[in-house]
């Protein structure tokens, strides 16, 4: 297997990353154009204009693989699914935590959320902050689990799925703040009290 080894593209810039909570569809996404955007697994849909794409599970791939809108989509994919089969796929290597983060710029720590990769994939190439859109890690008040269609493996009852991935979220925390990385996070209905909060208006303005 060929490993890529991410280059510090973005050194000292800012990362926009999407991730799939319902709180997305509340955020004017056409703000980000011409920003640093990294899109988890099918918020491409949403914002078709981002940089990357970043994915962990092959059974999303599979589902997504030959939609018409990811074949338009014009960014880079990168994955650390072994099992997932594409020639524009960029692959790192799976760590699975703890620890929270890996300096290996082959390499992604990544288990049960596919965010947690992508903030990984956001240190390697050079940022020193990140900015989170849906990170909810919670359902909508009306039952929702996502701004887009819900994944292939349904979620579990209530919260469930969302408290193993804060679990394996929280252990980047420290990791990111002796780098010198903030992280700030957008959702106006997140659990994760770790990150300051802040509209995303504010945001672009920084």
């Amino acid at each position: 297997m060929h490993w890529w080894h991410v280059a510090p593209e973005w050194a000292g810039e800012t990362a926009f990353i999407i991730a799939g909570g319902t709180s997305v569809l509340d955020q004017d996404l056409s703000l980000l154009r011409g920003r640093r955007v990294i899109v988890v697994n099918s918020s491409y849909e949403a914002a078709p204009f981002a940089d990357f794409l970043f994915f962990g599970d092959a059974s999303w791939w599979e589902t997504h693989c030959r939609r018409q809108a990811l074949a338009a989509f014009a960014g880079r994919i990168v994955t650390v699914s072994v099992r997932a089969a594409g020639l524009r796929l960029l692959r790192l290597r799976r760590q699975v935590p703890p620890p929270g983060l890996s300096l290996d710029r082959s390499c992604a720590v990544s288990e049960r959320t596919s965010l947690q990769g992508a903030i990984n994939f956001a240190v390697h190439l050079g940022v020193k902050r990140i900015v989170l859109l849906g990170a909810d890690m919670r359902r909508a008040d009306d039952g929702r689990s996502h701004h887009h269609l819900p994944h292939p493996r349904p979620n579990k009852p209530g919260n469930q799925t969302w408290d193993i991935q804060m679990a394996q979220l929280r252990l980047a925390v420290e990791p990111l703040r002796q780098l010198g990385i903030d992280v700030i996070n957008t959702s106006p209905i997140t659990r994760i009290d770790w990150w300051p909060r802040a509209e995303l208006a504010a945001c672009l303005t920084q």
